[in-house]
């Protein structure tokens, strides 16, 4: 099974949208052998937020939104459950025919689907696509359709179908599936707005720290939504490449928002050099860029001020911790020669008293 979860998990990644877009995929899984899991399950995704969810036990499928309080409706229902029926028997016959081709008679094989819709912010489609993996390492075959242009690719595992199949799956697409994949969108979206919909600004750092030879110099972006965000790192106003740079995948950060960091290696020597780094942020949620910066070779200049403050301010410290102690010292040392003196009087009046009696 861990070829199963990486490969829904890279499919994951397929629910970023464009800006100003809007899509509903289904990541369906059919397996066939011994598991613990149902031979059929299908989730469904609005932009990043799973909505609902359905196996081959159930047979209908359960609203994993955040407006579950609400009804869902009977058309809904019976769409999803059509869809999801056919999609099941459509991968199982598949898994078959994949099976007989490549004499596969034991184990557990997975066939995996990834199907949906994309919407532009004005209503109209964009985008109907199916794609298909078997055993998590094979490509099976693909359809795209963008409403101007019908994409099939047949994949290598089996022979591609020929040009009347072709034309009967953009037929499908074009006035079947898409027509209900975004009837559906529209609803999901009307449900979902208050959380698909809403903007949350990044929070943005510039993080420095040592490893060995050098510095890491850190973009990191945090606290964002929706997922779509630009990035990029400049040193002295330039943008650094891309293939210089380690990170730059949009991961969850688990309240809901998402986080993005890229790193860039900086050596020693080029640490000595006086360079600006920036880290400057693009967001939907943002009206201008968001930019932090840092100077390397400023720094060091600002850590020997730092350092000779710290010194003066030492010096000063101890100069005025041994003036008071002199001031103390002669204090005492004056009160010891009056208490002296008084002792000397007080003596000679006592002598003198005694020599008249």
């Amino acid at each position: 099974m861990g070829k199963l979860s990486v490969f829904l998990f890279v499919l994951s990644f397929y629910t970023i949208v464009n800006a100003g877009s809007h899509s509903l995929w289904v990541l369906a899984t059919y397996i066939s052998g011994e598991t613990p899991f149902p031979e059929f399950t299908a989730v469904v995704m609005l932009d990043d937020i799973q909505v609902t969810y359905y196996d081959s036990n159930m047979k209908h499928f359960i609203y994993r939104g955040h407006n579950t309080s609400d009804k869902i409706h009977d058309d809904l229902a019976q769409d999803g459950a059509y869809v999801f029926g056919t999609m099941y028997q459509s991968m199982k016959d598949r898994s078959v025919e994949l099976k007989h081709h490549f004499n596969l008679t034991e184990g557990v094989q997975v066939q995996q689907r990834l199907t949906g819709c994309e919407m532009l912010d004005n209503g109209e489609p964009a985008l109907a696509m199916f794609k298909n993996i078997f055993n998590g390492i094979s490509e099976d075959y693909a359809l795209y359709y963008n409403m101007t242009h019908f994409t099939y690719d047949a994949g290598k595992l089996l022979l591609g179908w020929d040009g009347i199949m072709q034309t009967l799956m953009k037929t499908k697409l074009e006035n079947f599936y898409l027509p209900i994949c975004i009837k559906n969108l529209k609803r999901f979206l009307k449900r979902e707005k208050n959380v698909v919909m809403r903007k949350v600004p990044p929070r943005l750092r510039l993080i420095k720290k040592e490893v060995s030879g050098g510095f890491q110099v850190s973009c990191l972006a945090f606290g964002f939504y929706p997922r779509h965000i630009n990035l990029t790192l400049l040193r002295d106003g330039q943008p650094v490449a891309e293939q210089d740079l380690t990170g730059g995948e949009v991961l969850p950060s688990g309240d809901g928002t998402y986080q993005l960091r890229k790193s860039l290696e900086v050596s020693t020597e080029e640490l000595k050099k006086r360079h600006n780094y920036t880290c400057t942020a693009s967001h939907l949620s943002l009206d201008n860029k968001l930019d932090v910066s840092w100077e390397s070779g400023a720094e060091r200049v600002h850590l020997f001020t730092l350092s000779a403050l710290l010194v003066m301010l030492l010096v000063v410290i101890l100069f005025s911790i041994f003036i008071c102690v002199k001031r103390r010292w002669s204090n005492t040392a004056s009160q010891s020669k009056l208490a002296n003196i008084d002792a000397t009087v007080s003596e000679k009046t006592n002598l003198s008293s005694d020599s008249e009696n």
